[in-house]
């Protein structure tokens, strides 16, 4: 009964507005102010723009609930065209569920949600979602490797450079600052000849931070995340042939997949006995010899990934699902 309320009220609000052929399509994206979030957002939109003409606008979510209702019903500056109607409405990060929905109710499309969502699946019309999410087989669900990023291909990567990526606490593993620093010496010393440059991010601990500013290694650069701008890593993963990453930060273990770079992982320990969902990913790539364990590497050759980028995967489900004129 309730899947059954559900579908009718999906099926209500879905169109509100008739397309035209030579009309590009309306896409509203639904933003938190997270990094990570918004990358997922961003590559799938880049990927859409390969594929059919778009016109793209961002809607920013609000801390007070009644200003993002007003804001949503009568006050967006766009909403005086009809052809500002969304076609697509895409959001992650679970801040961006309610009002994805509410828009549909007020205005039309489809709404895309980039991760498991908070809500029930049978609330929108597709759900991209990473396999190690568990979420079960339905019509209106992609599964993917691992979160949707802005990366491509990159044909300008060279042997010669490498790049070090640190997260942090997390749920998933615990953290060891001697642990991961012998790791990173390990991996330096033993590849003399490969340039490496290393950054943290916002979970890496303080500690750990004095403690790679006192490393005196000639091939190693340092830059801390409050240097860096949401250039530097995608920057480096262009010319990185290379990628090293903690074992906990497995977006960026994605990314360097997707950018077509050798990726290598920095082991961490279980939070507990038990095996997360992802540290049951983590295994699965060793497993499949998709990611590097050993720090020694061959200074002449990659031990590359098979490419694949998952924002082109789920745009050409898009595509096919919505964007296609009867």
């Amino acid at each position: 009964m309730i899947k059954t309320v559900f579908s009718y009220l999906v099926n209500l609000s879905t169109n509100k507005h008739t397309r035209h052929e030579h009309m590009p399509f309306v896409i509203w994206v639904f933003k938190d102010g997270k990094r990570g979030h918004e990358n997922q957002t961003d590559g799938l939109v880049n990927a859409l723009n390969k594929r059919v003409q778009n016109k793209v606008y961002t809607v920013s979510i609000e801390n007070s609930f009644l200003v993002a209702l007003l804001k949503l019903k009568f006050a967006l500056p766009w909403l005086d065209r009809r052809e500002s109607k969304p076609d697509l409405i895409i959001g992650a990060g679970h801040k961006t569920h309610f009002w994805m929905l509410l828009a549909r109710l007020f205005h039309g499309g489809k709404v895309i949600v980039l991760m498991k969502p908070s809500l029930p699946t049978c609330l929108f019309n597709l759900v991209c979602v990473p396999s190690h999410d568990r979420v079960a087989n339905k019509a209106n669900i992609i599964r993917t490797k691992g979160a949707l990023n802005t990366c491509n291909f990159s044909e300008d990567s060279l042997l010669n450079r490498g790049l070090i990526l640190l997260g942090g606490f997390s749920k998933h593993c615990d953290w060891s600052n001697q642990l991961v620093l012998e790791q990173i010496k390990a991996l330096v010393n033993n590849n003399p000849d490969i340039r490496w440059e290393l950054t943290t991010s916002r979970r890496t601990p303080p500690e750990m931070i004095d403690l790679l500013t006192q490393l005196t290694l000639e091939n190693l650069q340092v830059t801390s995340l409050e240097n860096t701008d949401k250039d530097w890593v995608p920057s480096r993963l262009k010319i990185a042939s290379r990628v090293w990453v903690t074992e906990d930060s497995v977006s960026m273990i994605y990314e360097g997949m997707t950018a077509g770079a050798e990726v290598g992982l920095i082991r961490l320990k279980n939070k507990t006995n038990r095996t997360s969902r992802i540290t049951e990913s983590i295994h699965q790539l060793i497993k499949d010899s998709l990611v590097l364990t050993e720090p020694k590497l061959d200074i002449k050759h990659l031990k590359s990934t098979s490419h694949f980028n998952e924002a082109e995967f789920c745009a050409d489900e898009i595509f096919e699902r919505f964007c296609k004129m009867p």
